[in-house]
């Protein structure tokens, strides 16, 4: 028999589409926990919260600049980050 693995998570997405710069996406992240700021910041030290960002590339990867002022709010929620970018290549590209 095989043993299931059980686990709980809680997600938080951004708002905004999915053609924003990436730092649009952390800030309205960011902004939705502004309302609950202690309450998250304490689950985020029970449970080692994480911020996770995805990101699919069609073209080159398009950089990622967080100003102190970013970084500090996601010290401040107590949040690891987990980057996650992949690179789209296609053959198919290489004559166009």
């Amino acid at each position: 028999t095989q043993l299931e693995r059980k686990f709980s998570r809680w997600s938080l997405y951004s708002r905004l589409g999915r053609t924003c710069e990436l730092e649009a996406h952390i800030a309205d992240v960011l902004e939705q926990l502004a309302g609950k700021r202690h309450e998250f910041r304490n689950l985020s030290l029970k449970y080692d919260g994480v911020m996770q960002l995805v990101g699919y590339f069609k073209t080159n990867y398009p950089g990622l600049h967080l100003d102190r002022a970013r970084v500090e709010s996601l010290a401040e929620y107590a949040l690891s980050v987990d980057f996650d970018f992949y690179y789209l290549y296609s053959d198919d590209r290489e004559d166009s």
